[in-house]
């Protein structure tokens, strides 16, 4: 009966208007990419000047990290629906903010005087990420397990490669 009930749920909501009326699928596609840019960028920035620069706590930075994702989502969903704020949050929950993040190290590359992380100095020079503990892999895991930095790019492309047709 259960899963008669979700079934019914879900195909209730997929018939429902789930995107915002003035949204093209375009519009819902840059949005959606641009948020996670725009998220792994002030992940970027934010993590290297609290964590790394100011030596401050970081659950400082995850709580200003955690706001700024809810309110990316909260304007995703007025803006484009809620098929756009899912996408955006498996593109996070995936992996592929993180793989960005790396992305923004090597394409700002400040000086490597070992504060920020940049082309010499980053977290992806190891084959192994203990800090990935909340994506679907480190779900599936030890909170302290080692994860294979091969298995989370992996993961990342199988997550947007699942988000970007829920736009469609």
């Amino acid at each position: 009966m259960k899963t008669l009930a979700m079934t019914l749920l879900f195909a209730l909501l997929l018939a429902s208007s789930a995107r915002a009326q003035d949204s093209t699928r375009l519009q819902r596609f840059e949005y959606v990419i641009g948020a996670s840019l725009a998220f792994s960028l002030l992940d970027y920035v934010g993590f290297n000047l609290d964590v790394r620069q100011l030596h401050n706590t970081a659950w400082v930075y995850h709580g200003l990290q955690f706001m700024a994702q809810a309110a990316i989502t909260y304007f995703l969903y007025k803006t484009c629906g809620w098929t756009s704020a899912i996408s955006f949050n498996l593109i996070w929950w995936t992996w592929c903010d993180d793989l960005a993040y790396y992305g923004w190290a090597y394409a700002i590359n400040p000086a490597s005087h070992g504060s920020w992380e940049n082309r010499v100095f980053n977290g992806l020079q190891s084959e192994q990420v203990s800090w990935a503990y909340w994506t679907p892999i480190g779900l599936l895991r030890s909170p302290k397990d080692l994860i294979a930095r091969d298995a989370l790019v992996a993961q990342a492309i199988v997550g947007f490669a699942v988000s970007i047709p829920i736009l469609w």
